[in-house]
């Protein structure tokens, strides 16, 4: 390969990288919005609401997540229209991240004592500001860096996509080794540009945690 080859092919993993980080946070914002409703409504619902969410959610983290990307992907048509591949990503990575994400954030509110909140009702405060105002600002610093470990995980996860036909790193890794038949370099080089992706985030996470850790602990020498 000479180094114009070399540059082309440079230049479409980049292509690819760009749609596995876009891709990344798309997927990571819309189970964000999903996450949190699912556990407000786990929380707020009360039982009945519980008995008819817990099993969807089970369900989305019990299976495979490459299935779940084949079903959105080919069960669309079934449904009368058709998704194409970007799309069909985002919503399937974004229902399995909400999935995830809604038992961290539910996890993290029910870790707050109950008395505060029991406090808040006695005094006539509705229930939603309860959780609003006072459960949800405590419960921030054990979501934050769950979720940010998380969209690490998710990042990878992206990779799956390639059976849809998505552009992404992973995909277009598959390409170039189909024409150049030299499967050994171009993955490592794919796998680097993934290391490249992710240890950053993995130090942030540790970063915050600690910063969030501290701020905890001061808070309560108060």
């Amino acid at each position: 390969m000479n180094w114009a080859e070399m540059g082309l092919e440079i230049a479409y993993l980049l292509r690819g990288t760009q749609v596995t980080i876009e891709l990344s946070l798309l997927a990571f914002a819309g189970g964000g919005v999903l996450g949190f409703t699912v556990a407000l409504l786990r929380v707020l619902g009360g039982s009945d609401v519980t008995l008819v969410v817990k099993p969807l959610v089970d369900v989305v983290r019990g299976s495979p997540l490459l299935v779940q990307l084949l079903a959105v992907y080919l069960g669309s048509s079934v449904l009368g229209f058709s998704l194409n591949p970007l799309t069909a990503a985002f919503v399937g990575l974004s229902i399995n991240a909400g999935a995830y994400l809604s038992e961290i954030i539910r996890g993290a509110l029910t870790s707050v004592p109950k008395g505060q909140t029991e406090a808040g009702l006695a005094i006539g405060l509705s229930r939603m500001y309860v959780v609003w105002g006072i459960v949800l600002p405590q419960a921030f610093p054990v979501i934050v860096p769950a979720a940010m470990g998380f969209f690490i995980s998710l990042v990878k996860d992206t990779s799956l996509a390639y059976v849809l036909g998505l552009l992404e790193l992973t995909r277009a890794a598959k390409d170039i080794v189909d024409r150049t038949l030299d499967p050994f370099h171009t993955y490592v080089i794919v796998m680097l540009i993934y290391f490249a992706l992710c240890y950053p985030l993995s130090v942030l996470v540790r970063v915050v945690d600690r910063q969030l850790q501290h701020k905890g602990l001061a808070r309560e020498r108060l």
